[in-house]
């Protein structure tokens, strides 16, 4: 669509809505800034005798307010500079309460009122005469609270190297079995996949504790840590009666358990400190319970005085009902037509003018990074959204080229292993919902290490090209997901395909091969280059997973393997593994 009207640029709109707004802004606020202040004279002069009373009123709710948020900011402090600063303000406030309610007292007339205010102050002195107890008390909790603090961190840190020193001595363990498995040492390899496991089960334990110990810092019951504690003591003994063969897994069993016994025993334990921390918390609580509520009463007075006088300046307010009536109303028809201005103005200049382009503009983003092409772009007649939109077309292109490269495999042109894994993904669910069948060919070149040894690397390439564009000859392949899955080794998406149909096409793309009569002397099937293939076939349900076909698929191409290769086999899923097996089949 072609775009008649000149471009605009949106601050020139911008600019004109602005001194619109603004003069219009302005006016009101004269108009109403003049009827308001006469109202506000009549107002004063109907509440000033008891202006004094409300405010101190207000400051003493204010001040109420403040004490129980600081008194709720103390359950929660972590530092001492944090509790020395919250009781001295706690302190503060108390005082600024009393004069508070010394005032009140002077300006009252009311005997009853009097009194309460004397009751609320004999209330304020006992309470304030406990700061010295909590505050002995709220230390003594955050010194039980970082003790047991630092204990977790050193357990966190006890637990990183404990994990760390155990995963090297694995890893020394693993190279030293691949070693054996090369040299077919199978006694000594046997020890070594014994003190493996022993090492393994040793640090899963060792991580069940260290799991245990955590959890009390989330703990806010005794009953729980107790429980934490049994169940950390029970791993504990098993770590230290865990059987070890080798001297080296016994020192590093020896080594942690020396590091770990002193956070679990003893009356300055991980377990000893959590539930003082817990218990001086809950104490210091409930003395902090005492200051709020005490606020609490101070605030509720303090409510009630002001709702009491509130109710005098109501019966005096009535008397300006009548101008204040005609102030809203005069306030109210403005406002309409300001906001039916505004709203106007929203609609032509911001709405339609902007948002509603840019919102396409952000569609349209939202559509090319989700990889969706053919999305068409919008038009505008502002300057700034046009080109962000021409921008836009740029990057729409470079999209497409990115699409493309992160799709197809750079070497053979098939699809790549991450565009194949999604398809994989998107086709089981689908398949599931609908109960249809769905199949994997996987399929690798027979003996092609031996093919780059003797003709070279850019001859393996050239191979595989040229078997990926035979492939892809194939009617039956044709609109299919046919990928590259690593190396030599290629996999096909057969969705609507049942074992038989799959197995067919399996045998055809084997035949498709053999046609090519690429020379291979050291493959024994007439010295021409084969594959063997695997299918894998299934109605998914919810327990079918991509990796579980894959597999499927991997053992049946290994049975190709083991029945001489350049054949088409079919998943078995009670077909075993054995160590030598897969060594077999990993160096062909």
């Amino acid at each position: 669509m072609r775009i008649n009207s000149p471009l605009i640029s949106l601050k020139q709109k911008i600019r004109l809505l602005f001194y619109i707004v603004i003069f219009l802004t302005i006016t009101i606020g004269l108009i109403s800034v003049c009827l308001s202040v006469d109202l506000q004279k009549k107002v004063d002069t109907m509440i000033n005798h008891d202006i004094d009373e409300i405010i101190y009123a207000l400051e003493l709710s204010k001040d109420s307010q403040k004490l129980q948020l600081i008194s709720a900011k103390l359950t929660r402090i972590d530092t001492e500079e944090q509790r020395t600063q919250l009781l001295s303000e706690l302190e503060v406030q108390w005082q600024a309460l009393i004069l508070g309610l010394n005032q009140l007292s002077s300006l009252e007339n009311s005997a009853q009122r009097v009194n309460q205010l004397e009751q609320l102050l004999v209330d304020i002195k006992k309470t304030r005469a406990q700061l010295p107890l909590l505050n002995q008390l709220t230390e003594k909790a955050i010194a039980a609270r970082l003790q047991a603090s630092h204990l977790h961190l050193n357990m966190a840190l006890i637990q990183r190297g404990f994990v760390r020193s155990i995963q090297k001595q694995l890893g020394i363990l693993d190279r030293h079995a691949n070693r054996l498995i090369e040299a077919q040492a199978f006694g000594e390899l046997k020890r070594t996949l014994d003190e493996h496991r022993q090492l393994a089960h040793f640090m899963h334990q060792g991580e069940s504790l260290f799991r245990q110990v955590a959890a009390i810092n989330k703990s806010s019951d005794n009953a729980e840590i107790n429980q934490l504690q049994r169940e950390t003591m029970r791993v504990f003994l098993a770590l230290k009666k865990h059987p070890m063969d080798t001297l080296i897994a016994k020192e590093i069993q020896q080594d942690w358990l020396s590091q770990i016994e002193p956070n679990l025993l003893g009356e300055s334990s991980i377990f000893a400190l959590s539930r003082e921390a817990l218990n001086t918390s809950r104490i210091s609580g409930t003395y902090l319970d005492i200051q709020a509520s005490a606020a609490q009463k101070i605030a509720l007075f303090s409510s009630q005085l002001v709702e009491a006088t509130d109710k005098q300046v109501e019966a005096a307010g009535l008397a300006l009902k009548v101008d204040s009536n005609s102030f809203v109303i005069l306030i109210f028809s403005a406002g309409v037509l300001y906001s039916l201005f505004i709203g106007l103005s929203n609609w032509h200049f911001i709405s339609k003018g902007i948002i509603q382009p840019v919102i396409a503009t952000s569609n349209a983003m939202q559509a090319i990074a989700s990889e969706k092409l053919d999305t068409p772009l919008p038009r505008s007649n502002n300057l700034e959204l046009q080109q962000m939109v021409s921008s836009l077309e740029t990057l729409k292109s470079y999209a497409a080229q990115v699409k493309a490269v992160s799709e197809i495999d750079g070497l053979t042109g098939a699809y790549n292993r991450r565009y194949f894994d999604l398809r994989l993904a998107q086709g089981l669910v689908t398949a599931e919902k609908k109960q249809h069948p769905l199949s994997i060919i996987l399929f690798d070149v027979d003996n092609f290490k031996q093919y780059n040894d003797r003709y070279g690397h850019v001859s393996g390439d050239q191979c595989l090209k040229k078997i990926v564009a035979s492939m892809k000859q194939l009617p039956e392949l044709q609109g299919k997901i046919f990928a590259r899955y690593g190396g030599e080794e290629f996999i096909v998406f057969l969705p609507d395909t049942d074992m038989a149909l799959a197995e067919m096409i399996g045998q055809q793309m084997r035949e498709q091969v053999l046609r090519l009569r690429l020379p291979h002397k050291d493959s024994v099937h007439r010295q021409h280059i084969t594959i063997s293939v695997g299918v894998s076939s299934t109605v998914p349900d919810s327990e079918t997973s991509a990796e579980t076909m894959i597999n499927h698929a991997d053992r049946a191409l290994y049975r190709a393997k083991q029945a001489g290769k350049n054949c088409v086999k079919t998943n078995d899923n009670q077909f075993p593994y054995t160590i030598d097996d897969i060594a077999v089949n990993n160096s062909d």
